[in-house]
Parts: structure tokens; sequence; C-alpha cells
């Protein structure tokens, strides 16, 4: 009897053992549960973190890379002063050589960088206008005399004239380069020069050019073909106009002509010199603000 009851305290013992390690087991695997989920998570984090890493990288060696491009082509950053002009340094560098060979009077007067960016601009066309009349040739009669022009004192560089109140060029040609006196056809003398123009409009498609004829305050003589002042002054610039357009394919559509008559003097009609001053053509170009500053080549 006595061997009956310890074989089932034995038993008990042995049952009670095996449940307290089942129970150690299952806290085991739970935890182990957790920790695996735990390390599950921070490998992902830290995934998602190496990869933030890396992209912060990347970002950091492409701004070191621009960093570096900028540094390196200094001669295209751009510049904004005072007054709001915008200069590259190879702007700048071609402003300051244009600026050297001017009247020193005439650049001190620029009191900002826009004055002196279009001082440069100015000086730069008008020397290249100028330029041409080295190759015109001088026309002659069926005798051999040289032909006169409207004025005898008007066909110089003296009668030509470029101002620029960015991003708006505007040339003064004096007719008596453009025109025979009493006359609206254009003159060979100057196809040198309008060809220049010619070149500078259709080196930029979007440029709007408009030309406008004036006369002095003396009457076209009665029964002419040019009427009076008015058609005058209308005809030269259409004739400027078809010159450029016909002659030096310029798209018409970039052209415009009109007339101002003897109404917009620039100079007294009481003298001959005035009026001389006052028989004009001008020519405003509207180029976008790269070939602006490209005028300065």
């Amino acid at each position: 009897m006595k061997n009956k009851i310890g074989l089932f305290g034995l038993c008990i013992a042995l049952s009670l053992g095996s449940c307290v390690s089942k129970k150690k087991l299952t806290q085991a695997e739970n935890q182990l549960m957790v920790a695996e989920s735990r390390l599950s998570k921070e490998k992902s984090e830290n995934r998602e973190c190496q990869d933030e890493r890396e992209e912060l990288e990347a970002t950091v060696e492409s701004y070191n890379q621009k960093i570096f491009a900028l540094q390196k082509d200094n001669e295209n950053r751009v510049e904004i002063g005072k007054d709001g002009s915008m200069m590259t340094e190879t702007s700048k560098q071609n402003m300051r050589r244009v600026i050297q060979k001017m009247d020193p009077e005439k650049v001190a007067g620029a009191k900002t960088l826009n004055d002196s960016i279009n001082l440069a601009v100015a000086y730069n066309i008008q020397q290249n206008l100028n330029d041409s009349f080295a190759s015109s040739e001088t026309e002659f009669d069926e005798d051999g005399n040289a032909i006169q022009s409207e004025s005898s004192d008007g066909a110089s560089l003296d009668g030509l004239d470029v101002t620029v109140a960015q991003p708006v060029v505007k040339i003064t040609i004096n007719n008596s380069i453009l025109f025979k006196s009493g006359s609206a056809w254009v003159s060979k003398n100057s196809h040198p020069l309008i060809e220049k123009l010619a070149n500078l409009i259709k080196s930029e498609p979007n440029m709007e050019v408009l030309v406008e004829g004036h006369a002095d305050a003396i009457p076209v003589v009665e029964g002419s073909y040019l009427g009076d002042n008015w058609m005058m002054a209308s005809k030269r610039a259409i004739a400027v106009v078809r010159v450029l357009e016909n002659k030096f394919d310029v798209p018409g559509e970039q052209l415009a002509a009109s007339s101002r008559g003897e109404h917009k003097p620039v100079a007294d009609n009481a003298t001959p010199e005035g009026r001389a001053k006052n028989r004009r053509t001008t020519i405003t170009l509207m180029p976008n603000m790269e070939k602006f500053m490209a005028m300065m080549k």
C-alpha cells in the first residue's frame, strides 16, 4: 500500500514538473517572438534610414557638383544690380572693354549699371554700323561727277546716332545717308549700312522693328510725286522697309513703317543745320534680353 502511495506521489510530482517546464517554455517562446518582431522592425527601420541616408548623400553630391560647376564656370554667373539689371561675368567684361574705348565724358554720365550697359550697347552698335561707311562706294553720274545727296553736311558718321533705353535700341540715320535730294529711293551707298542692320534684325526672329520717316518744315515742291511732308516721310520709311525685306531678306512680319511728317523735330527748322538734322529716319529695335546683351560682344 505504501508503495502505491509513493508511486502516485512521484507521478504527481513529475506531472507538476512537466507543467512548470511547459509554462516557462511558452513564456520563452513568447519572448522570442517579441524579440524577433522587434528585431524585424529595427531591421526595417534601419533599411529605411539607410535608404534615406543614401538619398541624402546623393542629393549632397548633386549640389556639390552644381556648386563646383558654378565655381568653375564663373563667367556665366548672373549678378543682379541694385537697379534690377542682370549681367553675367562675360557681359560685364564685355561692357568694361567697350567702355574703355568710349569718351570719358559720356561714361561719366552713367549713374547706374543699367546706364553703363545702355551706353556700351549703343557705342558698340554705332561703331559696327559706322564700319559700313568704309565699304560704301561713291556713286557717279554719266559725266563722272560724284552724286550729291540731300545735304553736304549730312553724309558722314555724324549723321548716324544710336541710343539705348534697355531693352529698346533706337537708331537714327540722317536722310542724307539714305536718300538723294528730292527722292524716296534708297541710295545704293547706304546698302552696306542697311545690310548690317538687316543682319542684326535677323539674328533675333522675335525682334520687332519700327521704321519711322521724319521731314523738316519746308513744304515739298508743288506737283512732286512725293506729295507733302507726311507722304514723303512715309514713302521713305516704306522704301527702307522694302530694302530690308526684298534685298536683305528680313521677314516682313518683323517690320513696320510709319510717318511722323515734320511734327517731331529734334532741331530748329529756322536754320539749314537744324532742318538737315530733322530730315531723318529712325529705326527702333526691340530685342529680347539675351540678344540685347549679345550686342556688346
